[in-house]
């Protein structure tokens, strides 16, 4: 298939899943950021024949950006994987963070404006969440602040999203993408900059109290052990390219009762950390 038709094909199937993926799998490996690194993917899929769940950052900053965004999307299309969306998968990244650069100036991609804009429309229509088995929620950044009220925001506010996805614009989905959790209580302005907050754990345990889950899965963070646990939050870092070569990059085998971290390297396991069941 053809890049622009790949790009097209996505978009379309992305646009009819809304913004918020439910998802029901006996089994199924989160991987997270990957920036650019194809060998870190390749890798997986050498050990993992089952269903996948990446959670965003494709491109910039590693340099097979392209090669790691058409393999995603080849394994969506083909029904192996869940695609959320990342910080990453935006104009505001990609024209500073590489992937411009590496399309039409390192690999000269022909009608690279025309790719690029595929590429940008194909990002607007991304899922920005999903809910795993009726337990966990899986996102890119975190959880969101509603304002003026400060407090988290809810599922249903994030499925009623519209419009305005490019950047993106609405300040909910934007949070999705850029949030981190702290070791704090509340929620707190980030040192990313203005409309990103950390969430502590008084909001993560609300969030999760209210919709009924028990974990937050995301990605986002550089963490380079791989993962990172703060009180109900689970970051995983899958990437070893460009900035990220002292990363010893995790994944996540998530299964019904349990959730466990595995090299990304190999598929071992190296430990258990959360009952994935409803409370």
């Amino acid at each position: 298939m053809k890049l622009n038709e790949l790009l097209q094909e996505a978009a379309e199937e992305f646009s009819k899943a809304g913004r918020i993926l439910n998802i029901e799998e006996k089994e199924l490996l989160a991987v997270g950021d990957l920036h650019g690194d194809d060998e870190i993917l390749e890798r997986i899929l050498k050990w993992w024949d089952g269903r996948l769940l990446f959670l965003g950052d494709y491109v910039d900053r590693g340099e097979h950006g392209l090669e790691v965004l058409q393999r995603v999307l080849e394994l969506f299309l083909e029904g192996r994987a869940y695609v959320l969306r990342g910080n990453h998968e935006s104009p505001l990244m990609n024209e500073d963070g590489g992937f411009l650069d590496e399309l039409c100036f390192i690999k000269r991609v022909p009608n690279c404006a025309e790719i690029y804009n595929e590429i940008q429309r194909l990002y607007a229509e991304m899922p920005l969440a999903a809910v795993v088995n009726r337990s966990i929620f899986a996102v890119h950044g975190g959880i969101p602040l509603k304002e003026p009220e400060m407090k988290p925001a809810s599922l249903a506010d994030i499925r009623a999203i519209s419009g305005g996805l490019a950047i993106p614009e609405d300040p909910i989905a934007y949070q999705l993408l850029w949030n981190d959790p702290c070791d704090c209580d509340s929620f707190r302005p980030s040192p990313r900059g203005f409309g990103i907050w950390l969430f502590g754990r008084r909001p993560t345990e609300a969030f999760l109290r209210r919709e009924g889950l028990r974990l937050v899965l995301r990605g986002h963070l550089y963490v380079e052990s791989g993962y990172a646990v703060h009180p109900a939050v689970l970051t995983i870092f899958s990437s070893r390219a460009g900035p990220y070569e002292r990363v010893k990059p995790k994944v996540a085998h998530l299964a019904r009762s349990s959730i466990a971290i595995r090299d990304a390297l190999t598929g071992d396991e190296l430990k258990e950390i959360a009952p994935a069941s409803s409370p």
